[in-house]
């Protein structure tokens, strides 16, 4: 016949004790372990965001270099222009003034 205490096991608070500790401590651990993902997810997303600023700016600077460039492109291409104007007609006056020698000469 199994004998029956009047008193509960001391093993068995202990073993309820411990398991109710050990439980405490894993909920801290996952809960400091999201927190720490979720941390290092944070971070991840600033540093990227702070990348594409980077990015942002750099490509605003050169498209500002670039926009200098073709402002002085044009202006040079004008300057040709008028020189080029300017030496057609050069060369129209030369080109009459030999027309003029040639019929002298003949």
């Amino acid at each position: 016949m199994a004998q029956h205490r009047s008193v509960p096991c001391p093993a068995q608070a202990v073993a309820a004790q411990t398991g109710a500790i050990f439980a405490g401590l894993a909920v801290g651990a996952v809960n400091a372990h999201m927190q720490g993902m979720a941390a290092v997810a944070a971070r991840r997303e600033e540093y990227a965001s702070q990348v594409l600023s980077h990015q942002l700016s750099d490509a605003v600077a050169a498209a500002h270099e670039w926009a200098d460039y073709a402002k002085r492109l044009i202006v040079e291409n004008e300057r040709l222009k008028a020189e080029n104007g300017r030496l057609k007609e050069v060369a129209a006056q030369r080109r009459g003034v030999i027309e003029r020698m040639r019929q002298v000469a003949a």
